[in-house]
Protein backbone atom coordinates (compact mmCIF):
# COMPACT_ATOMS: atom_id res chain seq x y z
CA UNK A 1 0.00 0.00 0.00
CA UNK A 2 1.10 3.22 -0.91
CA UNK A 3 4.62 2.28 -2.23
CA UNK A 4 6.44 3.22 -5.32
CA UNK A 5 6.59 0.82 -7.81
CA UNK A 6 9.59 -0.64 -9.03
CA UNK A 7 9.49 -0.42 -13.34
CA UNK A 8 12.05 -1.78 -15.79
CA UNK A 9 11.94 -1.03 -20.01
CA UNK A 10 11.63 -3.66 -22.26
CA UNK A 11 14.49 -2.30 -25.25
CA UNK A 12 12.62 -3.94 -28.27
CA UNK A 13 10.13 -1.26 -27.45
CA UNK A 14 12.31 1.37 -26.73
CA UNK A 15 14.03 0.77 -30.46
CA UNK A 16 10.59 0.16 -31.80
CA UNK A 17 9.57 3.56 -30.40
CA UNK A 18 12.61 5.49 -31.76
CA UNK A 19 11.65 4.05 -35.19
CA UNK A 20 8.44 5.44 -34.58
CA UNK A 21 9.61 8.73 -33.91
CA UNK A 22 12.47 8.59 -36.73
CA UNK A 23 9.79 7.60 -39.36
CA UNK A 24 7.35 10.07 -38.42
CA UNK A 25 9.77 13.04 -38.76
CA UNK A 26 11.48 11.92 -41.94
CA UNK A 27 7.80 11.71 -43.47
CA UNK A 28 6.54 14.77 -41.78
CA UNK A 29 10.33 17.11 -43.54
CA UNK A 30 9.45 15.13 -46.97
CA UNK A 31 6.30 17.19 -46.98
CA UNK A 32 7.54 20.27 -46.07
CA UNK A 33 10.05 20.47 -48.16
CA UNK A 34 7.32 19.72 -50.66
CA UNK A 35 5.69 22.41 -49.85
CA UNK A 36 8.47 24.45 -50.64
CA UNK A 37 8.42 23.33 -53.42
CA UNK A 38 4.50 24.33 -54.08
CA UNK A 39 5.66 27.62 -53.12
CA UNK A 40 8.32 27.95 -55.73
CA UNK A 41 6.34 26.75 -58.45
CA UNK A 42 3.94 29.77 -57.53
CA UNK A 43 6.46 31.72 -57.76
CA UNK A 44 7.60 30.65 -61.08
CA UNK A 45 4.02 30.76 -62.24
CA UNK A 46 3.45 34.30 -61.24
CA UNK A 47 6.75 35.34 -62.95
CA UNK A 48 5.75 33.39 -66.49
CA UNK A 49 2.26 35.41 -66.27
CA UNK A 50 3.53 38.46 -65.72
CA UNK A 51 6.46 37.84 -68.67
CA UNK A 52 3.83 36.58 -70.94
CA UNK A 53 5.25 33.07 -70.52
CA UNK A 54 2.58 29.94 -70.93
CA UNK A 55 3.36 27.41 -68.10
CA UNK A 56 1.21 24.00 -67.92
CA UNK A 57 -1.52 23.76 -65.21
CA UNK A 58 -0.41 20.40 -64.29
CA UNK A 59 2.89 22.23 -62.74
CA UNK A 60 1.19 24.21 -60.94
CA UNK A 61 -0.30 22.86 -57.36
CA UNK A 62 -3.65 23.96 -56.04
CA UNK A 63 -4.16 25.24 -52.48
CA UNK A 64 -6.16 22.15 -51.61
CA UNK A 65 -2.65 20.43 -52.45
CA UNK A 66 -0.73 22.64 -50.58
CA UNK A 67 -2.69 22.39 -47.52
CA UNK A 68 -3.59 18.27 -47.69
CA UNK A 69 0.34 17.74 -47.68
CA UNK A 70 0.63 20.10 -45.34
CA UNK A 71 -2.00 18.01 -43.08
CA UNK A 72 -0.36 14.96 -44.12
CA UNK A 73 2.66 16.45 -42.90
CA UNK A 74 1.02 17.09 -39.28
CA UNK A 75 -0.12 13.61 -39.18
CA UNK A 76 2.39 11.93 -39.70
CA UNK A 77 4.85 13.71 -37.41
CA UNK A 78 1.96 14.26 -34.38
CA UNK A 79 0.32 11.06 -35.05
CA UNK A 80 3.38 8.54 -36.14
CA UNK A 81 6.30 10.77 -34.81
CA UNK A 82 4.66 11.39 -31.29
CA UNK A 83 1.59 9.78 -30.58
CA UNK A 84 2.38 6.15 -31.39
CA UNK A 85 5.87 6.68 -29.95
CA UNK A 86 4.77 7.44 -26.56
CA UNK A 87 2.50 4.85 -26.28
CA UNK A 88 4.72 2.38 -27.31
CA UNK A 89 7.45 3.57 -25.09
CA UNK A 90 4.66 3.41 -22.67
CA UNK A 91 4.18 -0.04 -23.71
CA UNK A 92 7.56 -0.76 -22.94
CA UNK A 93 7.60 0.22 -19.51
CA UNK A 94 7.15 -2.78 -17.56
CA UNK A 95 5.30 -2.14 -13.94
CA UNK A 96 3.41 -5.06 -11.78
CA UNK A 97 0.16 -2.85 -11.93
CA UNK A 98 -3.15 -3.21 -13.69
CA UNK A 99 -3.25 -0.39 -16.35
CA UNK A 100 -5.85 0.96 -18.92
CA UNK A 101 -6.32 4.24 -20.37
CA UNK A 102 -8.97 6.55 -20.63
CA UNK A 103 -10.60 6.63 -24.55
CA UNK A 104 -11.41 10.39 -24.56
CA UNK A 105 -7.88 11.93 -23.32
CA UNK A 106 -6.33 9.30 -25.38
CA UNK A 107 -7.42 10.89 -28.28
CA UNK A 108 -7.68 14.33 -27.61
CA UNK A 109 -3.85 13.72 -27.10
CA UNK A 110 -3.88 12.73 -30.66
CA UNK A 111 -5.43 15.69 -31.63
CA UNK A 112 -2.89 17.97 -30.19
CA UNK A 113 -0.26 16.24 -31.73
CA UNK A 114 -1.24 16.09 -34.70
CA UNK A 115 -2.76 20.13 -34.67
CA UNK A 116 0.10 21.07 -32.76
CA UNK A 117 2.91 19.65 -35.81
CA UNK A 118 0.95 21.00 -38.31
CA UNK A 119 0.42 24.41 -36.84
CA UNK A 120 4.01 24.16 -36.35
CA UNK A 121 5.30 22.70 -39.75
CA UNK A 122 3.12 24.82 -41.65
CA UNK A 123 4.50 28.12 -39.72
CA UNK A 124 8.10 27.13 -40.31
CA UNK A 125 7.08 26.31 -44.39
CA UNK A 126 6.13 29.43 -45.15
CA UNK A 127 9.94 30.83 -44.86
CA UNK A 128 12.45 28.53 -43.43
CA UNK A 129 15.15 31.17 -42.90
CA UNK A 130 13.01 33.40 -40.71
CA UNK A 131 14.60 32.70 -37.52
CA UNK A 132 11.72 33.71 -36.12
CA UNK A 133 9.36 31.51 -37.91
CA UNK A 134 11.51 28.56 -36.84
CA UNK A 135 11.80 29.24 -33.06
CA UNK A 136 8.30 30.14 -33.21
CA UNK A 137 7.60 26.57 -34.99
CA UNK A 138 10.32 24.67 -32.56
CA UNK A 139 8.17 26.15 -29.27
CA UNK A 140 4.97 24.81 -30.97
CA UNK A 141 6.33 21.55 -31.85
CA UNK A 142 7.76 21.39 -28.26
CA UNK A 143 5.24 22.15 -26.66
CA UNK A 144 2.68 20.14 -28.79
CA UNK A 145 5.26 17.04 -27.79
CA UNK A 146 5.12 17.48 -24.17
CA UNK A 147 0.78 18.07 -23.92
CA UNK A 148 0.92 14.98 -25.61
CA UNK A 149 2.90 13.74 -23.19
CA UNK A 150 1.54 14.35 -20.44
CA UNK A 151 -2.02 14.24 -21.81
CA UNK A 152 -1.03 10.52 -22.55
CA UNK A 153 0.25 9.93 -18.94
CA UNK A 154 -2.95 11.66 -17.86
CA UNK A 155 -5.09 8.65 -19.77
CA UNK A 156 -3.58 5.99 -17.65
CA UNK A 157 -6.20 4.46 -15.31
CA UNK A 158 -4.71 2.55 -12.48
CA UNK A 159 -5.09 2.11 -8.57
CA UNK A 160 -2.26 4.72 -7.67
CA UNK A 161 -0.94 7.99 -8.86
CA UNK A 162 2.14 9.54 -9.97
CA UNK A 163 4.77 11.76 -7.82
CA UNK A 164 5.88 13.97 -9.73
CA UNK A 165 9.40 15.48 -10.14
CA UNK A 166 8.45 19.03 -11.44
CA UNK A 167 12.41 19.72 -12.18
CA UNK A 168 12.21 16.85 -14.42
CA UNK A 169 9.02 17.99 -15.61
CA UNK A 170 10.79 21.38 -16.64
CA UNK A 171 13.29 19.77 -18.13
CA UNK A 172 11.42 17.05 -20.46
CA UNK A 173 9.65 20.35 -22.14
CA UNK A 174 12.88 21.99 -22.70
CA UNK A 175 14.84 19.34 -24.22
CA UNK A 176 12.00 18.84 -26.70
CA UNK A 177 12.00 22.83 -27.62
CA UNK A 178 15.49 22.52 -27.95
CA UNK A 179 15.47 19.57 -29.82
CA UNK A 180 12.94 20.62 -31.73
CA UNK A 181 14.36 23.77 -32.66
CA UNK A 182 17.85 22.57 -33.53
CA UNK A 183 16.10 19.61 -35.63
CA UNK A 184 13.74 22.71 -37.95
CA UNK A 185 17.26 24.62 -38.94
CA UNK A 186 19.15 21.63 -39.94
CA UNK A 187 16.41 20.25 -41.99
CA UNK A 188 16.33 23.42 -43.90
CA UNK A 189 20.20 24.51 -43.24
CA UNK A 190 20.73 22.26 -46.35
CA UNK A 191 18.75 20.96 -48.95
CA UNK A 192 20.58 17.40 -49.02
CA UNK A 193 18.90 14.17 -48.28
CA UNK A 194 21.46 13.55 -46.18
CA UNK A 195 20.45 16.44 -43.88
CA UNK A 196 16.91 15.83 -43.66
CA UNK A 197 17.89 12.31 -42.93
CA UNK A 198 20.36 13.63 -39.64
CA UNK A 199 17.21 16.28 -38.55
CA UNK A 200 15.22 13.32 -38.83
CA UNK A 201 17.21 11.39 -37.05
CA UNK A 202 17.69 14.55 -34.20
CA UNK A 203 13.80 14.83 -34.29
CA UNK A 204 13.11 11.58 -33.26
CA UNK A 205 16.12 11.48 -30.85
CA UNK A 206 14.19 14.88 -29.40
CA UNK A 207 10.64 13.00 -29.12
CA UNK A 208 11.87 9.89 -27.44
CA UNK A 209 14.57 11.97 -24.95
CA UNK A 210 11.39 14.25 -24.42
CA UNK A 211 9.93 10.52 -23.97
CA UNK A 212 11.83 8.93 -21.09
CA UNK A 213 12.80 12.09 -19.40
CA UNK A 214 9.14 12.73 -18.80
CA UNK A 215 8.12 9.17 -18.02
CA UNK A 216 11.49 9.76 -15.40
CA UNK A 217 9.91 12.61 -13.72
CA UNK A 218 7.10 10.52 -12.28
CA UNK A 219 7.53 7.60 -9.59
CA UNK A 220 4.35 5.22 -9.94
CA UNK A 221 3.01 4.72 -6.75
CA UNK A 222 0.48 1.95 -5.97
CA UNK A 223 -2.51 2.24 -3.68
CA UNK A 224 -3.40 -1.47 -3.96
CA UNK A 225 -2.50 -4.53 -2.39
CA UNK A 226 -4.17 -6.36 -5.32
CA UNK A 227 -2.09 -4.46 -8.48
CA UNK A 228 -2.11 -7.39 -10.57
CA UNK A 229 -6.07 -7.57 -10.74
CA UNK A 230 -7.91 -5.80 -14.03
CA UNK A 231 -9.33 -2.68 -13.31
CA UNK A 232 -12.22 -3.23 -15.80
CA UNK A 233 -13.10 0.30 -16.57
CA UNK A 234 -16.20 1.44 -18.71
CA UNK A 235 -14.75 3.25 -21.67
CA UNK A 236 -10.91 2.58 -21.63
CA UNK A 237 -8.77 0.85 -23.64
CA UNK A 238 -6.97 -2.27 -22.12
CA UNK A 239 -2.94 -2.81 -22.27
CA UNK A 240 -3.37 -5.87 -24.70
CA UNK A 241 -6.05 -3.95 -27.29
CA UNK A 242 -3.51 -0.99 -27.39
CA UNK A 243 -0.93 -2.58 -29.62
CA UNK A 244 -4.07 -3.00 -32.43
CA UNK A 245 -4.85 0.44 -31.80
CA UNK A 246 -1.39 1.65 -32.62
CA UNK A 247 -1.01 -0.49 -35.49
CA UNK A 248 -4.45 0.77 -37.42
CA UNK A 249 -3.07 4.01 -36.60
CA UNK A 250 0.06 3.64 -38.69
CA UNK A 251 -1.89 1.75 -41.65
CA UNK A 252 -3.82 4.53 -41.59
CA UNK A 253 -1.32 7.20 -41.78
CA UNK A 254 0.60 5.00 -44.05
CA UNK A 255 -2.56 4.89 -46.21
CA UNK A 256 -2.99 8.90 -46.14
CA UNK A 257 0.72 9.05 -47.01
CA UNK A 258 0.27 7.34 -50.09
CA UNK A 259 -2.56 9.16 -51.27
CA UNK A 260 -1.00 11.67 -50.82
CA UNK A 261 1.87 10.91 -53.37
CA UNK A 262 -0.88 9.80 -55.88
CA UNK A 263 -2.73 12.83 -55.51
CA UNK A 264 0.82 14.88 -56.32
CA UNK A 265 2.31 12.65 -58.70
CA UNK A 266 1.88 15.01 -61.40
CA UNK A 267 3.53 17.65 -59.82
CA UNK A 268 7.34 17.28 -60.24
CA UNK A 269 9.29 18.19 -56.66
Amino acid sequence: MNEIVVTAYNPFYVALSFFCAFMGAYTALACVYKLLAYQKAHINHRLDQLTGKRTQQAAVPTPKMYFATLLVAGIAFGGLGVWSMHFIGTLALRMPIAIDYSIGITLLSLLAAVAAATWGLGIVAENPHSKTRLVLAGAILGLGVSAMHYLGMYSMNFDGFFLWNLGMVALSCLIAFVAATAALWMAFAASSNYARLFAAVLMGVAVCAMHYTGMAAADVVCTTSTPLLPLNSAGAISVPQLPVLLVMLIVVITFIVALNRMYTRQFKT
